[in-house]
């Protein structure tokens, strides 16, 4: 997989140069701190620089945190900082860029501002306006339910099903005037006042939005209702600076890929708990079935996502503590903390000493973990070193989103990195997440749309073709939960183009969408040695080549400090070995000291007073910044380097065309199919398929026409017996019959329950046009298992069978010798990685290997011999009725349901060893026709 840096690069700088003073930046400083904060202002409004020494000590304080953050700090907010953007960044003639010392200020009206607009919604609808479907609704037996959001607090609403309401809600998918609906609705005359009292009820109930509604994705919301920016108006200022000219030396960013791949071997992927979870309660209720996404999250007639259905619970205490006794901690670190372990002293690090990752040896793991298409570095020049402070997110447009309302060279540059995300996976479709809840913050969530779709969630879209949440379809397939638009036929992947935390949001429906952003892909490239190793006193540098991913840091006591006087504590920092300059703080909240300064070690000494323990982080000042502007005055830009690589990640799915549209998929008690479930132990389960059930189908021949068992262990392991009836009026005397036979086993507890239950098809998984011929095969599996229970084959005789099923379907010509050879490759790996083989578990397989391979033929009695004739051919005949595009997913369906019937426990090892072994097969083969 192999990185690019992209050419176009968006940067951050702090209003002021680090060499600025607070005396000759009085002026400026007041002016943005007026924007920030008026109460504070009118303190400082009339003091002038000369007086600054006077003021009492918190005020002065105050003051130079503010002028702290704009001479350090670059994260955008207000005029402290501001954005630029360099196309064609990369050179190896230029050195420096020089950037224009004033801001340009856009200014937007504040995004809390909306809450103290209000809209007649009889006016609305008498002016023709757009309406537009809240599509999170769906059905129960009676209702409707939708998701509604009240002071900010998102609830499940419903209401009684109405058929013209559901009319409505269908013609409203698209954003359509009111007039234009009532044309499409038919309505006479007479009956329109009575609709539109129905549209302003279905307004204030939230079940449409109308164009006076906010969207937070594509034209400015104030813009686009008429409302245009005055002086008494609340602003949001995106501050910019323009370049004027230069380019970065390339030779700086030579190890950035190798450090990529670097991390990619040995950072393992952060698995999601939420999303384990969803998976697996999905595949306990739904199975292999696609059902709608508003269903799968309902917490009745679905599973809900990570607990958040209990947020409104009875008992908050109690809440708090849903689900986690389900949830196994993993140590994502271990494997990493593995690496560093030679470094590791039991006294801790030595000061001043540089972990150097290229010069470790480090172990790297086998796969490297696949990576988004795009991700950002966060990172810093200093001279010849690259600083990094954080690499990952599932696209680099989550960083640079933002900016899109203020520049359109920002949004062509997003625009392109979208592209070349779906170009490099022409099998499905991004989309674009609008979400808005948190008035304060959601000014970074504004955004023009860089995706080619958008899912707005309780938002007016102003898309094109938006797509909806009643559109989208959910399943599992494998460990992964797959989206698909109905609509489009087509998988659709969702991406944030927002830096927003989502974890704050109780909305089960967009923190499922949000962690899907994250599925099966390393998103987290960043490397902090004090998350391997926690609470150490001193933690030392951390650098690839010249790339630096973690910095010195100390930790610091306030019990330390008590008493000292600002030389005193300078004195007691340098002792301990602290930099020249450091930082203390969290994330974009942090403050830069000087430690030979007495104003910043008084200002020190006061931050200090709040904490218990901090750790200072060195802080490198370049000796010749690579920013500055047109007088030479430099500053501390922070680059948001966009990586990228154009390797396919994602597979399409779609659901095929299944001709038999009309096939029955649900079959209640007292219908033409009859289902069984046997609770009983697993070792107990073929005792009763080969006595009571045996005997069961023998004295009811007649009235059977099919029937089929699998082995399940769902609240506990059962048998599920299906058996199709000529006639479904013997449904009663078959019901009565099986239970006589499991009679004494239930009264002796071998069987602890028979259940009557409703036979659900597996039309997802296996299609309307072929279930009928599915369910026929799994007849004559079930048939050759039950006839194996004669003689009770060892498992490497079954493992023997199960290689000439396979020998039999390889000479059938289904598929290339290559296709299927990479089939079984890519089976016997998946399971092998399931089941985290290691060196010492190979060496074992591979011993029972030799033992297998000198086995006895299969010796199969005249029974045997037919029924595997007969479920061989039905196996092969099963594949040919689908499509090549189906037939390999079909042929691991069908192997994985002979496996479960074949053995009664252990069935996911023994399918792992029977992949391994038919690799082993298949490679002794090619190896032997190459000689």
């Amino acid at each position: 997989m192999k990185v690019k840096i992209y050419p176009d690069v968006v940067f951050r700088t702090p209003k002021f140069s680090y060499k600025s003073s607070l005396f000759e930046c009085w002026e400026e400083l007041k002016v943005a701190i007026s924007i920030s904060s008026d109460a504070f202002y009118e303190t400082i409004r009339d003091v002038k620089a000369e007086e600054l020494n006077s003021l009492p000590p918190k005020v002065l304080f105050t003051i130079w945190k503010y002028f702290n953050r704009a001479k350090f700090r670059s994260t955008p907010y207000g005029t402290f900082a501001g954005f630029s953007i360099l196309n064609k960044a990369f050179n190896n003639t230029e050195l420096q860029v020089v950037v224009k010392e004033q801001q340009i200020v856009h200014e937007f009206i504040d995004w809390p501002y909306k809450n103290t607009l209000t809209f007649s919604l009889k006016d609305l609808l008498k002016n023709n306006c757009l309406l537009f479907t809240n599509s999170s609704y769906y059905f129960t037996t009676t209702s409707i339910r939708y998701i509604a959001c009240t002071d900010g607090l998102f609830e499940l609403a419903e209401i009684d099903k109405d058929d013209f309401v559901i009319e409505i809600l269908e013609k409203c998918l698209k954003p359509i005037n009111v007039n234009e609906l009532i044309e499409r609705l038919n309505i006479s005359a007479e009956r329109i006042d009575e609709v539109f009292s129905l549209l302003e009820d279905m307004l204030s109930l939230q079940l449409l939005l109308s164009n006076s509604d906010p969207n937070i994705i594509g034209d400015d919301y104030f813009q686009r209702i008429g409302l245009v920016s005055h002086v008494d108006f609340p602003k949001y200022l995106i501050a910019e600076r323009e370049v004027i000219s230069g380019g970065i030396d390339e030779k700086l960013l030579h190890g950035i890929p190798g450090l990529i791949n670097l991390m990619q071997h040995i950072l393992p992927i952060d698995g999601r708990d939420a999303l384990k979870q969803f998976i697996n309660k999905f595949m306990k209720k739904f199975e292999q079935k696609e059902v709608p996404l508003s269903l799968a999250l309902d917490p009745e007639m679905g599973i809900g996502y990570d607990e958040l259905e209990q947020a409104g619970g009875e008992d908050d205490f109690i809440a708090q503590f849903y689900g986690k006794q389900n949830k196994k901690k993993e140590d994502l670190t271990d494997k990493v903390k593995d690496n560093f372990k030679k470094l590791f002293k039991p006294a801790g690090f030595s000061s001043k000493e540089v972990i150097r990752l290229e010069k470790l040896g480090i172990h790297l793991s086998d796969k490297p973990a696949t990576i988004p298409n795009s991700f950002s570095m966060l990172m810093s020049v200093a001279d010849d070193l690259i600083c990094v402070d954080q690499t990952g997110g599932s696209t680099a447009n989550a960083l640079s989103g933002r900016f899109t309302m203020a520049n359109h060279k920002v949004y062509q540059h997003c625009n392109n990195i979208s592209n070349l995300e779906q170009s490099a996976n022409p099998d499905i479709l991004f989309f674009d997440v609008a979400y808005m809840v948190e008035t304060n913050v959601d000014n970074i969530n504004r955004r023009k749309l860089v995706y080619s779709k958008q899912l707005s969630i309780l938002n007016f879209d102003t898309s094109a073709d938006p797509l909806t949440l009643d559109d989208i379809m959910l399943s599992v397939q494998g460990d992964e939960v797959i989206l698909r638009s109905k609509r489009l036929n087509k998988r659709i992947v969702p991406r944030m183009a927002s830096a927003y935390n989502y974890s704050r949001s109780d909305l089960s429906v967009f923190r499922l969408l949000c962690d899907l952003q994250h599925q099966n892909i390393q998103t987290n490239l960043s490397l902090f040695i004090e998350n391997l190793f926690p609470e150490l006193e001193y933690y030392p540098k951390v650098q690839y080549q010249n790339i630096v991913l973690s910095q010195q840091k100390w930790q610091v006591k306030k019990a330390s400090l008590i008493g000292l006087s600002a030389a005193e504590c300078s004195a007691y920092l340098s002792k301990i070995g602290v930099s020249k300059h450091f930082k203390a703080g969290l994330s974009d909240q942090t403050l830069c000291f000087e430690r030979d300064n007495s104003m910043d070690i008084e200002a020190f000494i006061q931050y200090m007073q709040k904490q218990s323990t901090v750790y200072l982080e060195e802080v490198i000042l370049p000796e010749s910044s690579i920013v500055i502007d047109e007088k030479g005055k430099p500053y501390l830009a922070q680059f948001i380097l966009n990586i990228y690589h154009q390797e396919k990640i994602y597979d399409g799915f779609e659901q095929s065309d299944q001709s038999k549209t009309n096939v029955k998929q649900v079959f209640p008690p007292g219908k033409e199919w009859l289902y069984f479930e046997i609770y009983c132990h697993q070792q107990r389960s073929d005792a009763l398929l080969g006595g009571p059930i045996a005997y069961f189908l023998d004295a009811h021949k007649l009235q059977i026409k099919s029937w089929f068992f699998i082995r399940y262990n769902e609240n506990g392991y059962h048998l599920r017996l299906r058996f199709l009836l000529n006639d479904e009026k013997d449904g009663q005397e078959l019901t009565t019959a099986l239970a006589n036979y499991l009679e004494q086993d239930l009264s002796t507890g071998l069987v602890s329950d028979l259940q009557l239950r409703t036979y659900k098809r597996e039309t997802h998984r296996y299609g309307n046009d072929l279930i009928e011929d599915v369910e026929k095969h799994f007849a004559t599996d079930s048939e050759f298992v039950l006839s194996l229970l004669e003689t009770q084959p060892e498992a490497n005789n079954k493992y023997k069978m199960c290689a000439d099923l396979v020998e039999k379907v390889q000479n059938s010509a289904l598929f290339e010798n290559n296709v299927f050879a990479n089939v079984i490759r890519i089976m016997s790996d998946s399971f092998n990685d399931e089941h985290n083989l290691e060196p010492a578990d190979f060496k074992k397989i591979n011993a029972q290997y030799q033992i297998y391979r000198k086995a006895d033929a299969v010796d199969f009695n005249e029974n045997q011999e037919n029924a595997f004739e007969q479920f061989g051919l039905s196996f092969i005949n099963v594949l040919k009725a689908c499509n090549d595009t189906r037939r390999i997913q079909l042929f691991s369906d069908l192997l994985h349901m002979h496996v479960n019937r074949l053995f009664n426990k252990d069935q996911r090892t023994h399918e792992m060893i029977i992949y391994y072994f038919l690799l082993k097969d298949v490679q002794r083969r090619n190896a032997l026709s190459s000689n």
